[in-house]
């Protein structure tokens, strides 16, 4: 019944899709050469929207390709060691960070060794829009060489102050928190101050020890390479990952673009196996928990691991685990999947609460379907996004060091029992639904506006001034100059006038000087 409802559904887009597509079809390349699962899933989700409008796509990333579509070419490049990644090990020591940064300049020359890479880059003139992945994905940029194209960036991470900025869009770090700490958007003066010199840090650090030697690597094949952090004021649109209600409200340019929630879909039937394992647990409701899809649960440190089930134990739930690994000591009321439909999982209504990582989509997805979350925050923007959902009251939030069986039942019990987490984020999941378009389809609609009319009146003027020029410090130097000026013509000028009318009244030392003559 379930494929029977996919091939309808396919169906209906190749028919109907076409006939209410743009008035013209526009051929549209998106580049994503590195980057995660999720991130992937992003870029695939809007590639496959956009082919359903009737646009010929070419999809030029790492990893699985999207689903047969005859407007879609899915080219793959140089599989990196991504997907292989332990954020565990990330969030215990930094320089494994490190060292899959220094791996870019060689995942950069792999992917233009490729011939059907480099045969595309000699057609790259043929596209009429580029849409290139924000997120350490530089080495793209020879696409953008003599190409008078629009140049379109995707920010998997949503609103990130350093990407703002590149259209003249400067928030304060006394407003935006960086992807790199893990506060909200109310922050107090230590955080304000953190947050400034991890913003400033992190633009410094990604330019010398990301952008230089990626660069150094990329013009060995294209020496006429710009520097590629100058090609980011070049965007005509930049598309947003992020949505005010999840993220909170930031001030945003014309041609900078709210588009999260791209993932978000109403609930489909779930599997037979796991809908019956659901539906068993009665007015007790599931408790899923899940990792995403960058992190497997089986790299998850053993002491962890023995927290969770424990916990999960002492539940009256039963507990739904996305878990792919070797078999573990499970209590009865747990039962593990290698793969669920996660939206499907959480809209069905025996869900209680979710446990997660609080990954992008994850979070998007949980609050969209209207479900309290317990946030197990491991490391990039997952803690921000934990920070904000607590904030509201929407989710609560363990850390991973103080993981403890106790601490993950009371927490999972307060969620369940205390009504307004559930009243909160259901709140939040209305207002998402009230919407008048959805992320994707704002996110199509400004692509095919910007490949057709471009983005001349949508520039902001501020983007070619410096941070001192748009801070108004010129302008404050002149006035105080002008000021100190004023002030120090009057001042001499009232002690010039003094001296005439009163020289020995209030310059006794005049008088003195005269006596003594």
């Amino acid at each position: 019944m379930q494929a029977f409802r996919w091939w309808w559904w396919a169906l209906a887009v190749v028919v109907v899709a076409p006939l209410a597509g743009p008035a013209e079809a526009s051929n549209i390349l998106v580049l994503t050469p590195f980057g995660s699962r999720s991130v992937r899933s992003l870029f695939r989700t809007l590639t496959e929207a956009l082919s359903a409008r009737g646009h010929q796509v070419t999809l030029v990333t790492s990893g699985e390709p999207p689903p047969p579509h005859p407007n879609i070419t899915h080219l793959r490049a140089p599989h990196s060691a991504l997907d292989q990644m332990d954020l565990f090990e990330v969030r215990r020591d930094s320089a494994a960070f490190r060292l899959w940064l220094k791996a870019l300049p060689a995942v950069a020359r792999r992917l233009y060794e490729d011939s059907a890479i480099m045969d595309l880059w000699h057609r790259r003139k043929e596209f009429d829009a580029i849409i290139i992945n924000s997120a350490a994905n530089e080495m793209a940029f020879p696409f953008l060489i003599g190409v008078e194209a629009p140049f379109i960036t995707l920010a998997p991470v949503g609103t990130e102050p350093l990407q703002l900025a590149y259209l003249g869009n400067m928030v304060s770090p006394a407003a935006l928190p960086s992807v790199v700490v893990p506060y909200d958007d109310t922050l107090t003066l230590w955080e304000r101050l953190v947050n400034t010199l991890a913003t400033a840090l992190l633009r410094t650090y990604f330019r010398r020890s990301v952008g230089r030697p990626l660069a150094a690597a990329l013009r060995e094949t294209f020496p006429d390479l710009p520097d590629p952090y100058e090609e980011y004021p070049r965007q005509a649109l930049a598309l947003l990952n992020r949505h005010h209600l999840l993220d909170g409200a930031v001030p945003l340019l014309p041609n900078q673009v709210e588009v999260g929630c791209m993932n978000c879909r109403p609930a489909d039937p779930l599997p037979q196996d796991v809908q019956q394992w659901m539906e068993g647990a009665g007015e007790a409701g599931v408790i899923y928990f899940s990792l995403g899809s960058f992190q497997e649960a089986a790299g998850m440190p053993q002491q962890y691991r023995d927290a969770l089930l424990g916990a999960f134990a002492r539940l009256p739930q039963r507990v739904i685990v996305k878990y792919s690994g070797p078999p573990l000591p499970l209590p009865p009321n747990v039962k593990v999947f290698d793969w669920l439909p996660q939206q499907d999982v959480l809209g069905h209504r025996s869900t209680r609460v979710f446990v997660t990582h609080c990954g992008k989509h994850s979070a998007a997805e949980g609050v969209y379907h209207g479900v309290p979350m317990l946030g197990l925050p491991i490391t990039f923007d997952q803690p921000r996004t934990c920070a904000r959902m607590a904030r509201r009251g929407e989710a609560k939030v363990l850390q991973w060091e103080a993981l403890t069986e106790e601490a993950l039942t009371a927490a999972i019990t307060e969620l369940m029992q205390d009504a307004r987490y559930k009243e909160r984020v259901q709140a939040v999941s209305v207002r998402l639904k009230a919407q008048r378009e959805t992320g994707l389809e704002r996110a199509v609609w400004w692509v095919e506006y910007i490949t057709q009319h471009g983005d001349l009146h949508l520039k902001f003027s501020g983007k070619d001034l410096s941070l001192a020029q748009y801070l108004l410090l010129d302008v404050l130097a002149i006035l105080l100059a002008v000021l100190l000026t004023v002030g120090l013509v009057v001042f001499l000028l009232g002690r010039l006038l003094l001296r005439k009318l009163w020289p020995t009244q209030f310059w006794p030392w005049v008088g003195m000087k005269t006596k003594l003559h």
